[in-house]
């Protein structure tokens, strides 16, 4: 997939629309090209700050009276009355206009978890990460490879008796945002971890308002458990085909494990 390609197709992958093979595509086009990574990151901030201006302000009487007065124009108060009513409606039926259009930007707006499990599915499927730790220390490898392909810190993975072991990790792309990858297991369980800069919530408003309420959120899509936290400077989620216990456990461990483990 080329620049032009990825970038005709940009709502249906900020919407999460599409099949998963697009949004692979998509998602691997960008990891790999900066140009893009920063064309989708500033089209996500203008959606983001087009929703942000949408705020009514609703008509009053005083405003119609100050409009008349300054205008100079003396009307009779029956005339001024239905000025005022037909001010109102005319209110009503913006803010409703503007209501509809903010849901529906809501209901569109990128889905992580819909694009956390679209991307697990591709590991399932048999997708190589980038990076495989090779020597007797794969967590220091696997946390030194990341932080040298992210401009957020990443604090990864989590220690080993939180029952997490790592094999792999790489650079994804989710919903415009730069995403650390690891893959691995908790016990037979295939789980991958995805790692955010806790500012890149903000490109996933469901996501987001789940977090102003909960201190870890968890849900599921499809067939996998999810579990979602905010850690210091973070936002991790941890996807797999088990018990959200166990996964909530490999959350809370993340960033905590020292240098001998």
């Amino acid at each position: 997939m080329n620049c032009n390609d990825a970038r005709q197709h940009w709502n249906l992958y900020h919407d999460s629309e599409g099949d998963a093979e697009l949004h692979f595509q998509i998602s691997e086009h960008v990891a790999m090209c900066p140009d893009c990574a920063a064309w989708f990151k500033q089209q996500s901030r203008l959606e983001d700050l087009i929703k942000e201006k949408l705020g009514p302000q609703p008509a009053t009487s005083v405003l119609w009276d100050n409009i008349l007065r300054k205008t100079g124009l003396v009307r009779p108060a029956r005339v001024r009355s239905w000025i005022w009513f037909a001010g109102v409606a005319a209110s009503v039926a913006v803010v409703g206009a503007l209501l509809w259009l903010w849901q529906g930007s809501s209901a569109n707006a990128a889905d992580l978890s819909k694009l956390a499990a679209s991307w697990h599915e591709k590991v399932l499927a048999g997708k190589e990460p980038e990076f495989r730790p090779h020597s007797q220390n794969p967590d220091l490898d696997v946390e030194k490879y990341l932080r040298g392909r992210v401009a957020f810190p990443v604090r990864c993975p989590p220690r080993r008796d939180a029952g997490f072991v790592v094999n792999g990790a790489g650079i994804c792309q989710l919903g415009g945002e730069s995403t650390a990858y690891l893959t691995g297991h908790v016990d037979d369980a295939p789980v991958s971890i995805f790692v955010l800069a806790r500012d890149s919530l903000a490109a996933f408003p469901h996501q987001q308002q789940a977090l102003r309420t909960e201190k870890t959120h968890q849900c599921r899509e499809g067939p996998y458990q999810m579990v979602l936290a905010v850690v210091d400077r973070n936002a991790v989620l941890v996807i797999g085909q088990t018990e959200a216990d166990r996964l909530d456990r490999v959350v809370r461990a993340y960033g905590s494990y020292s240098d001998h483990n």
